[in-house]
């Protein structure tokens, strides 16, 4: 499957209307299984499959590395080019940690909507801190490497620059070299892919930068957390749920980065004017 379809449509510019074929998105649903038990169902962009089904069990917690999954791949059902179902076989001795055993008792149905607020927001940061240790302090990066990468993900956002419809989510090293660019119709999406190219390749997430083109909320944060990633930088702004657990929890969020200028939500100490 293609990430990007053509659709005809009608295009009014002022009193003209004429027909044309325009690039759009596609967007289709992935089902994830645990070990062979149906898991979750995401709508996503096709593409990078295993990347987003790896960094999903690793964000979601359901593994804490690599190592335990055991195998990851298109189930025989994804026949035919419909390559809708990934299983990741996972170690058994995940069992209890999010992992086979708590999968195979939730639905898809099931899954939590996450943009929260008030008590329910308190308890996911309870919840959220329990699993997570705090970053360490002491690195540091410019803030005009935090442009350049920002600038270097616009260059390879090639799905969005064709149809102006998909997030994407750039993994660099401080130095500012692109390890991960991925694009995707959800911006989780496009995280997990970015993190789970990772996670597959052994990458060093305390010394990566996370790069999104969205806002940063609350489940993005915690999918930087859960990969020990110390710093979060984003076109758009944070929301309040976000700056509160990335301050408990030692993550430096930069937000509206623009041009010339950005707002640093939390640990200032990291970016170097």
């Amino acid at each position: 499957m293609e990430p990007v379809i053509a659709r005809a449509v009608l295009l009014q510019e002022q009193a003209e209307t004429r027909e044309l074929q325009a690039s759009v998105v596609a967007e289709e649903p992935l089902e994830i299984r645990i070990n062979g038990d149906p898991y979750a169902v995401i709508m996503r962009t096709p593409g990078h499959e295993t990347e987003l089904a790896a960094g999903f069990c690793f964000t979601e917690g359901i593994v804490d590395s690599f190592a335990q999954i055991c195998s990851i791949g298109f189930c025989p059902e994804a026949a035919a080019g419909m390559q809708n179902i990934v299983n990741v076989i996972v170690s058994r001795s995940c069992a209890g940690q999010g992992g086979p055993s708590e999968a195979t008792a939730r639905s898809p149905r099931a899954m939590v909507s996450r943009s929260s607020c008030g008590l329910c927001g308190v308890e996911m940061l309870a919840d959220v801190e329990k699993k997570v240790a705090p970053l360490p302090g002491g690195l540091l990066i410019a803030g005009g490497e935090l442009y350049r990468m920002l600038g270097r993900m616009i260059e390879l956002q090639e799905i969005y620059a064709s149809t102006r419809a998909a997030h994407a989510a750039g993994l660099f090293y401080l130095e500012g070299e692109p390890l991960a660019v991925r694009e995707d119709v959800g911006r989780h999406n496009a995280l997990d892919k970015a993190i789970g190219h990772g996670l597959m390749r052994g990458l060093d997430f305390s010394r990566c930068v996370a790069v999104l083109s969205s806002r940063i909320s609350f489940e993005m944060v915690q999918k930087a957390l859960r990969a020990r990633i110390p710093v979060v930088a984003a076109v758009s702004a944070a929301t309040s749920l976000a700056v509160d657990l990335a301050g408990r929890c030692g993550c430096t969020l930069v937000g509206r980065v623009r041009e010339h200028s950005m707002v640093i939500y939390t640990h200032p100490e990291r970016v170097i004017p």
